[in-house]
Parts: structure tokens; C-alpha cells; sequence
């Protein structure tokens, strides 16, 4: 008897074998063809630490082949994965992210934010926040944790109709299993069909798969994770971190969008500052490996900036001091002259706040470092001064197309979205190795303050007060990151983005070491220091007026740079523009049947507006548009999950679609009358300062 069964399990096991076998090869003659990096990398493949093992149970199993020598899946994994799928399904995990307006001041002179914040105010008041989640008919987009055996898959696609799949997977002894396991193929052709993508991300860290992510988010259209589901199988740390990551970052990648107006201003004040042969900064410590020892304070004008104050007056002739924004008029209330003073801010109400907190004697030695986006007006208030190319932006790729043959710029990556990582950036890109943070909060004071004592903001009477204040501590959708010396800050989403932006800047500049003493946010990479606790050594002497100007001469120039074009000339390259801009508008003329009709319209916009930016013919008009484009379908997607209906999220979202035809029109009609026309707000803050 024992002999027959086991001869009834060894024909079992050599059945199986021959099935998993043939699987694998089917699969890999798929990849072959379909996805040839995943072929060449499993076709000799051995797994290091988990193994396919037929159980004496008679199913198949992953087992940890290293010390546990565990299996990988308590039970039958296709009961376990059955068991799972019935549970996500009345239960599933999902994401809903908040849309808030953008505060500016006269913001009807945006056609962005004054069809933008409207429309978000209209959405946020039909938003059910008790709306009860469970997993619908078709689901969108789904970011699924692990591959395991695979069996899940195939079973959560049963339950409903997925758009967009995601699965992150970096153990590669995982995917090599069900590679064995399930018919990848078959799995391909169910997202074979339009407004549908499987995407795999294989092998990587957290870090890794967070830049494929956003890739394929890139790519698919941002829009389609308006409402992310997560789909938890075997999920490992790495698995998580990965999706912490991306949750963490997602603001930042919605506000990196950008919108038409500030590329308009861009535009306009890039051509301006180009004419006026502001020179330009053309290389960096990365290209050139020549370092700067001396320390270099980069100056917020935050609350903790109070504190730094005696020590930036006592040392100021042995450091470098770069002045971020506001934090000038500060500096020079307290008897401090920086020596490079940066500005990213394009209005001219910047012109006002410098004009009425510094005299033209303090600011006359002092260097200025702006944006290429950065009001004309505000360069003209300093002798010397230099602009860097700010990355992503339309100015920048416009004016790239000027430049003589063996000739380039270099783009200042990281450098927004405050003033105080323009600076980092600054600093960084001129060859500062040992740079120190004041007043570089990114948060607020425990008593809410949000600027240095010393600011202008506390001497402004204005009836837009509110406006000038854009980042409050009691703001709605605020959060608790942890402080530079323990504890919390209370921040807001702007200034978390600011800290992740610092942070990738440190990771892209390794030769920094950075210490930040500011009483705000903890910024990974930076060391915590108490400014009292700094010890600078032998004082440096220097003639720091002369070594900073000979530092700029060493990194700005205008070489090589030819002529620019009439603005009749440059407003031909904005013609397809409108011309997209009514595309658009007729396109979203009919109303959405169904959610299923409302994504295929964003997705059509969407590869419109793609196909817009890979022609070189028409590069420019993406460029303008692309910003709100995708801003507005990520805010009109949003908009079909609001309601208490599927049926009435299409209601809202067919009446959204009037804020963004008005908005086209708007658009449309400022690139026709001026498209180069620089900003002209005002805030008349010199009538306004209290006596």
C-alpha cells in the first residue's frame, strides 16, 4: 500500500512539475516578445531564498528555503487568496486625496485660479466624506503589494473591472514563482483594451519603485489616482515604505503641475530678463568638483530667524550670508548685510517689499540671485545680479533655443517652492560644502507666529492682510511633522513639499554637509544645531566683497547666447496653443453618461495633450497648458467619486466641466492680447506701513 502511494505521489509530483514547467515557458516565450528585460532577466534565473514545493497536502506552496524553512502561505494559497479577495472586497483599502484652493493675490487676473478655486469650492461642498467604500463595479486605478504565487490577481480582476494596475513587487524569488504559477499572458491581454495599463515594478527599493510610480503616473495621466485602491498581498516593508513614499509625495507631484498663468509670467519675464542680458549661471559644483570650505548661512525669514540674529550680526564678516526673500528687510533691520540676496517669487509686489524694508545704499554691494522667472523690476533694484535657469519650466525651455552651438545653461534643479530652497540651491550649485539653515522653519512658531519678529509682514496695514499671510498655522489640511530639536511642527503642504525638495537636494549634492539650526521642521539629511553651538574656528580672512564677485564672474555668464526673437516672432510658437485650448473646449462640449464616459474624455485630453508635447512643432503650447490640464482633470476626476451616487458624481462632474471651458476662454483670449505682458500686481505697501 505505502509503495502505491507513493508511486500515486511521485506521478503526482512529475505531473506537477510538468505543468509548472510548461507555464514557465509560456510565460517566458511571452516576455520574450512582449516585455524582453523581464525575459533576460528570469530566463536563467535561480531564486536565492523562496522555492515552489508540492505539499503532502497536495497543492502547491512557497517555502523559505533559509533558516525558517517555513512556507510562505499558512493554507492552500488559492483558498488563502479566495479567503482574502471575499474580505477586500466588502472592505477594500483606498485613498481619497483633498483638493484646496490656491490663495494668490487678485487672483481673477489668473485665469487658473480664478476658475480653479471656484470650481474646487463647488466640488469640496458636494464631497460625502460618510459615503460608505466598498469595491465597485470597475475600479480605476489599484496599486497592488506582492505577487506571491499570484492567484489574487486574476481573482481581484473577477470582483471588478480594473483600468490601471500597478504591482510592486521586489522580491524576485516572488515573481520567478508565479511565473510558474499563472498565465501572465492571459493577464496582458485583459488590459489589452483602451484607457487600461498593467504596469510591473520588479526588484526595486522603496525609492526605486516610487520613480516608476510616478512615471507611469506621468504617463497614464495623474487624474486616474485621484482615488488610489491598495491591495495588500504579502506585503513587505519595502513594499510599504514604497507606498508611504508615494503618498508622501503625491502633493508635491500634483503641485509641481504648475498652471497657464505662471507659465505666462514666465514666459513674459524670462524674454525680459534675457533682453536685459541678466547674466546667466552656466555651471556647478556637479559639472566643475571645485568646493567652497567657507561656511554659508542660507537666511529665512521664519520665526526661529529671531534667535540667529546676534550670531549672524557678530559673525557676519567671517561667513557668507545668503538673504532668502522677505528675509532681507529682516537682515537689514538688525544692521546684517548678506552678501548674495535670492528671490524666486515672480509678482511685482517682491519690487515693493524690497523697496520699502532696504534703502538703495544697503543694497548696492549686495549680490542678487533670482529665477529666471523673477520680475524684471526686481533685478533692476541691485548692481549686480545673475539668474538661474529654474528646471520644468516654460521660460527655461524657451529660451534653451538661443543658445550658440557648444554652449548650455544649467538648470537649478530643486529650487522651489519656497525662496528658502531657491537659496539651498543657490548655495549648493556654487560649490558651499559646509552650508547652515536659519530661519528655515517650514512650519509655524507654537504660537502661530509665521514670520521673523523683525519682518515687514507684522508692519503692513492692508486690507488683504489674509493674502499676504498665504501659510497659516489653524489652515485646514495642515500637519504634524516632527521638529528639528523633538517634539512637533505644525506645517502645511507647501512646506512640506519644501522639506522633500531640501532633502533631494542634499541626496543630489553629497559634498554638502548641512546643519540646520532652525526651531522648525526635522529635514533628513541635515544635522540638528543649536546656533549658539556653532563654532566657525579660525576666522577667515577674507575681502568677502571680492571673493563673492570673483565667485560670480566664475559661474555667470552670457557667452555664446544669441539674439531673441520679436514678440511677433515668439507669438508664433504660441499659436497652436489656442488652437489646443479649442480642442479641448469642444471635446468636453457633450456631457459625460456614465464615470466610465467621464475618464475616457480626461483620458482622451490627456493623450492629446502628450501628443502636443512631443512634437517639436508644437512643444511650447504643452508647455503653457500642460499645468492646468492636467490640474483640472485631476480635480474634475476627483469630482466623480463626490455625491452620494456614482450617478450623481457624473452630475458634478458635468457641471465642473463650465468652470474649465470658462477657464479655456480666458486662457485663449490672454495668449492673444498678452502673452508677454509682465506682471503688474500691486500692493501699494508703501502707503500701507503702520506709523
Amino acid at each position: 500500500m505505502d509503495t502505491m502511494q507513493q508511486l500515486l505521489r511521485k506521478a503526482e509530483l512529475t505531473q506537477k512539475n510538468i505543468e509548472l514547467d510548461l507555464m514557465f515557458r509560456k510565460n517566458m516565450a511571452f516576455f520574450q516578445q512582449a516585455e524582453p528585460t523581464i525575459y533576460e532577466r528570469y530566463r536563467d534565473y535561480t531564486p536565492k531564498e523562496l522555492q515552489l514545493v508540492f505539499t503532502e497536502e497536495g497543492y502547491i506552496n512557497l517555502y523559505n528555503m533559509g533558516g525558517s524553512k517555513l512556507p510562505v502561505y499558512n493554507k492552500d494559497p488559492f483558498v488563502f487568496c479566495q479567503e482574502y479577495i471575499d474580505k477586500y472586497k466588502d472592505l477594500p483599502t483606498s485613498y481619497r486625496i483633498s483638493a484646496r484652493t490656491t490663495k494668490a493675490i487678485d487672483p481673477e487676473n489668473d485665469a487658473h485660479i480664478h476658475h480653479m478655486n471656484p470650481l474646487i469650492d463647488y466640488m469640496n461642498g458636494t464631497e460625502k466624506k460618510d459615503r460608505a467604500t466598498i469595491l465597485e463595479e470597475t475600479t480605476q486605478f489599484v496599486l497592488v503589494h506582492g505577487v506571491g504565487i499570484g492567484y489574487h490577481i486574476p481573482m481581484l480582476l473577477e470582483k471588478t473591472k480594473v483600468q490601471h494596475m500597478c504591482i510592486i513587487e521586489p522580491h524576485e524569488d516572488n515573481f520567478y514563482a508565479s511565473l510558474h504559477t499563472i498565465d501572465w499572458h492571459k493577464l496582458y491581454d485583459y488590459f489589452d483594451r483602451d484607457y487600461s495599463t498593467l504596469n510591473l515594478v520588479l526588484g526595486q527599493n522603496a525609492n526605486g519603485s516610487f520613480e516608476l510610480i510616478r512615471r507611469y503616473l506621468n504617463q497614464i495621466g495623474l487624474f486616474n489616482a485621484v482615488k488610489p485602491y491598495i491591495f495588500d498581498h504579502l506585503s513587505s516593508p519595502e513594499m510599504k515604505e514604497a507606498t508611504s513614499i508615494f503618498f508622501e509625495k503625491l502633493p508635491t507631484m500634483i503641485g509641481a503641475m504648475g498652471y497657464f498663468d505662471d507659465e505666462q509670467v514666465s514666459l513674459s519675464h524670462s524674454v525680459a530678463n534675457y533682453r536685459h542680458e541678466i547674466p546667466i549661471l552656466r555651471d556647478h559644483i556637479l559639472l566643475n568638483k571645485k568646493s567652497i570650505t567657507l561656511p554659508a548661512f542660507v537666511v529665512a525669514n521664519g520665526p526661529s530667524l529671531d534667535s540667529a540674529i546676534e550670531f549672524l550680526r557678530e559673525h557676519q564678516h567671517e561667513i557668507i550670508i545668503f538673504s532668502c526673500g522677505t528675509a532681507l528687510g529682516s537682515l537689514s533691520k538688525a544692521g546684517i548685510k548678506p552678501d548674495f540676496h535670492v528671490e524666486m517669487e515672480r509678482t511685482r509686489p517682491v519690487v515693493e517689499w524690497i523697496e520699502t524694508s532696504t534703502t538703495p545704499e544697503f543694497r548696492e554691494s549686495i549680490i542678487c540671485l533670482g529665477l529666471n522667472t523673477v520680475h524684471p523690476d526686481t533685478f533692476d533694484l541691485f548692481k549686480t545680479r545673475g539668474m538661474g535657469m529654474k528646471s520644468n519650466d516654460l521660460g527655461t525651455h524657451f529660451l534653451c533655443q538661443y543658445i550658440g552651438e557648444n554652449e548650455f545653461l544649467v538648470n537649478l534643479s530643486l529650487s522651489n517652492p519656497t525662496v528658502g530652497n531657491t537659496g539651498m540651491a543657490f548655495a549648493a550649485a556654487l560649490g558651499f560644502t559646509e552650508i547652515y539653515i536659519a530661519g528655515l522653519d517650514l512650519g509655524f512658531a507654537s504660537d502661530g507666529q509665521h514670520h521673523s519678529s523683525l519682518s515687514k509682514h507684522y508692519d503692513i496695514k492692508d486690507e488683504h492682510q489674509e493674502s499676504l499671510n498665504l501659510y497659516k498655522a489653524e489652515a485646514s489640511g495642515n500637519k504634524k511633522l516632527p521638529g528639528n530639536f523633538g517634539n512637533e511642527i505644525t506645517s502645511t503642504a507647501v512646506y512640506a513639499h519644501a522639506r522633500l525638495s531640501v532633502e533631494s537636494l542634499l541626496k543630489q549634492n553629497p559634498q554638502v554637509n548641512c546643519y540646520n539650526t532652525s526651531n522648525g521642521v526635522f529635514i533628513r539629511g541635515t544635522t540638528p544645531m543649536h546656533i549658539q553651538d556653532i563654532t566657525l574656528g579660525a576666522s577667515n580672512n577674507i575681502q568677502k566683497g571680492q571673493f563673492c564677485k570673483t565667485l560670480f564672474l566664475e559661474y555667470f555668464n552670457n557667452d555664446g547666447l544669441r539674439k531673441i526673437s520679436s514678440n511677433e516672432e515668439i507669438a508664433k510658437h504660441f499659436k497652436p496653443a489656442i488652437k489646443l485650448c479649442e480642442e479641448m473646449a469642444k471635446l468636453f462640449t457633450r456631457k459625460a453618461k456614465n464615470r466610465t464616459d467621464a475618464f475616457k474624455m480626461l483620458s482622451s485630453q490627456h493623450k492629446i495633450a502628450l501628443l502636443t508635447g512631443v512634437n517639436s512643432k508644437t512643444q511650447y503650447a504643452y508647455s503653457i497648458l500642460k499645468g492646468s490640464i492636467h490640474s483640472f482633470n485631476f480635480v474634475l476626476a476627483k469630482s466623480l467619486y463626490n455625491g452620494s451616487s456614482q450617478e450623481e458624481g457624473v452630475e458634478i462632474f458635468n457641471a465642473g466641466l463650465d468652470y474649465y471651458q470658462k477657464f479655456l476662454k480666458q486662457a485663449i483670449q490672454k495668449m492673444k492680447s498678452s502673452l508677454l505682458e509682465k506682471d503688474k500686481r500691486s500692493r501699494n505697501l508703501s502707503q500701507k506701513l503702520k506709523h
